[in-house]
Parts: C-alpha cells; structure tokens; sequence
C-alpha cells in the first residue's frame, strides 16, 4: 500500500490550529477549574479536540473509538457521577497546598513535554515506512484484506459492522440510552426533593 505525503490545505491548516488551541486550552480550564462541573464540561470538550487531532492524522477509527469511548461513555460516567453526588461540597484549597500543587503539575507537565520531545526527536524513519509497516500489522493480525471482504462480505466482524453500515442506528441507540438515563435523573432527583 503506498503512501503519500500530502499538504494541508490554508483552511485546513487554520482548522488545525483551532482544534490544537481549544484542546490544550480544555485540558488547561479541567486542572483549574473551581467547580467539577465545569471541569467535566472541560474535559468532554478536551476529548472532543482529541478526537479531531485523530482525524487530522487520518485515524479515523481511533476518532470514532475516541468519540463513543471517552465522549459517549466516560463523560457519561462522570456526569452522572456528579449529579447522583449533589450534596458534596465545593472546597477551596488552602492557599499553601494549592501553589505546592500547581509547582508539582508544572514540573510533571515539563517532564513529559520533554520526554515526548525528546522521542519525536528519535523518530527517525520517513512516515510512508512507518505507515507500511503499521499497515502490514494490522493485515497479520486481523487476517483479512480488501479481496477477501469483496469476495466474502459476510467475514466482517462485529466491530467493522458496527463502525460501517450500522454506525448510525448504533449512535441513534446511544442517545437514546443516555436520553433515559437523563430522564431517570430528574425523577429520582424531585422524589428526594419532593
């Protein structure tokens, strides 16, 4: 399978950079955020940017995986997690703790940031190798490549299934499991009060 390099695009480049920012930024807004709330919010907003750094890099897979995984189902978990714990407390952190925080996530921040510098710089190979060779793996390991599936459709699995044909009543399900959870919520939620 050959790969080529391709240029992007002014808007595309532009696009890019957005989602680059609006992740970063996200990510920044989930570790200083006052309220868990908000920092859910952050975080479901962070994944989402994740998930276009996916697609730019053409893993659309991984994208959707991103997407259903962590938006769709960790975000999920996390907000119920908080609504269901309405009576917990907001508590400010003392002011000394707080800066020994921020100095240990600063310094954490800067050894990976020059730990993953330090292995892009090791990075060696051009990027069509490393994309046959990925793509070699991957035939070995499912076994199955483009003559098989046009030859014989029925060898697809459940995964390439649900991420193909049945990908959109797939999501139409999802919402509607998360649209009846919500409203479980807000029952539960006037019983106590009421």
């Amino acid at each position: 399978m050959e790969y080529s390099v391709q240029i992007m695009s002014p808007a595309a480049h532009i696009l890019f950079w957005f989602v680059m920012v609006m992740t970063v930024a996200s990510a920044a807004l989930v570790v200083v955020a006052k309220k868990i709330l908000h920092a859910a919010f952050a975080l479901s907003i962070c994944f989402l940017g994740v998930s276009g750094i996916y697609v730019f890099l053409h893993a659309d897979f991984l994208a959707a995986v991103q997407l259903i995984v962590y938006v769709g189902g960790i975000i999920v978990l996390i907000m119920f997690a908080i609504m269901f714990s309405s009576h917990t407390q907001e508590a400010g952190g003392e002011g000394g703790r707080h800066y020994l925080a921020l100095g240990a996530g600063a310094a954490t921040a800067l050894i990976v940031f020059t730990s993953v510098l330090m292995m892009v710089g090791k990075l060696n190979q051009p990027l069509a190798e490393q994309n046959n060779r990925a793509y070699e793996a991957y035939q070995h390991t499912v076994g199955i490549t483009a003559a098989d599936l046009a030859a014989e459709p029925q060898r697809l699995g459940l995964g390439h299934m649900l991420m193909g044909e049945y990908l959109l009543p797939f999501e139409v399900a999802s919402i509607l499991v998360l649209a009846a959870l919500l409203g479980a919520v807000v029952i539960v939620r006037k019983e106590t009060k009421g």
